[in-house]
């Protein structure tokens, strides 16, 4: 068993003292979305042994009956803020205040997603209500260390990331890290990064990666092909393109 240590910006890990288990705290938070991040962090049972002696869920909207939030090593956020809501303000503030770190885990929090669309609250008074991800808040600028794309994420894929966080490994974590000052969301993404700028090699993991089956692979050009109207702007193509997050500059063009 080793103890977890905060240090900077990220977690570390120190073996020096086995007479104290200091497990690493976990927060799950809920802003406006459909709950399905969370549902794919408790699809994790089958490896969730492997790691529950390293770490306390310490506070979740569904798996805790706690009403105050404690201080936590990392908070996940799934879902979009939405601008003017009074609880949302209240909670991001605290989460703040609380956590080492946040990570926003999915595309509404991370990159807007569907929410995106978003045009009103529900009647009987309907307004208009803004929504955008967490990544937009200059508020929480600094605090937000990685971002997980997906709608939802593939459970394995988070249990990966968990392990990767904990062990640091910080090649693994690179990308989630990058991903924070992204604006890339959407199949249009991969076709004006890395498709039109002559990165793409014709491997289809865009399109696996993808939901909704938003994009294709054409046999003419051997390169997928993006339906607007199928994508929710979850991310998960560009995070899943081998090409996106190559150490060697893009080309720029115009």
């Amino acid at each position: 068993m080793f103890n977890p240590l905060k240090r900077g910006k990220i977690l570390i890990y120190s073996f020096d003292n086995f007479d104290k288990e200091i497990k690493v705290k976990l927060g799950f938070f809920h802003l406006s979305s459909c709950s399905g991040c969370q549902i794919a962090f408790l699809d994790m049972f089958e490896e969730l042994p492997d790691i529950l002696d390293t770490v306390e869920i310490a506070y979740s909207n569904m798996l805790t009956n706690r009403k105050e939030i404690p201080k936590l090593n990392v908070a996940f956020i799934e879902g979009t803020f939405s601008i003017g809501f009074k609880h949302h303000i209240k909670l991001i503030k605290e989460i703040k205040e609380k956590a080492d770190i946040i990570v926003a885990i999915g595309g509404c929090a991370a990159f807007g997603g569907i929410r995106r669309l978003n045009v009103g609250a529900q009647s009987p008074q309907p307004s208009h209500q803004a929504s955008i991800p967490i990544t937009e808040l200059d508020y929480l600028k600094g605090k937000i260390k990685y971002v997980i794309p997906g709608c939802p994420p593939n459970p394995y894929f988070l249990y990966k990331f968990l392990l990767a966080l904990l062990e640091l490994n910080e090649e693994f974590l690179r990308p989630f890290e990058h991903m924070v000052f992204s604006t890339f969301a959407s199949g249009y993404d991969i076709l004006m990064e890395v498709v039109n700028k002559g990165l793409c090699t014709g491997c289809g993991t865009c399109i696996c990666a993808c939901p909704t089956k938003a994009l294709e692979f054409s046999k003419r050009t051997q390169r997928p092909t993006f339906n607007k109207l199928l994508c929710v702007g979850c991310g998960s193509c560009l995070a899943g393109c081998p090409q996106s997050f190559k150490p060697y500059p893009q080309p720029v063009y115009g």
